[in-house]
């Protein structure tokens, strides 16, 4: 019996899965975007555990409403 935890790129393919800052890290994105991602989607905070975590559903769901495909005026927020 292993007791591996999944990678960040596994947790995004399992459906109702929690992501933590770490596994944002893990995924490329440094503090500031892990913030911006923190800001943006509703939080889950278990009672008895510090630790924030996103649904990964939103998390996906952010990025690919975030994606510029030259299809739309790309802004810069201030």
């Amino acid at each position: 019996m292993t007791d591996r935890r999944p990678s960040a790129t596994e947790l995004l393919s399992t459906p109702g899965a929690l992501l933590s800052r770490t596994h944002l890290r893990e995924l490329g994105l440094e503090r500031r975007a892990v913030d911006a991602v923190y800001r943006a989607l509703p939080v889950v905070v278990l009672p008895g555990y510090s630790r924030p975590l996103i649904r990964v559903e939103d998390y996906v769901q952010l990025v690919e409403s975030s994606m510029y495909r030259g299809d739309r005026v790309r802004f810069r927020a201030s």
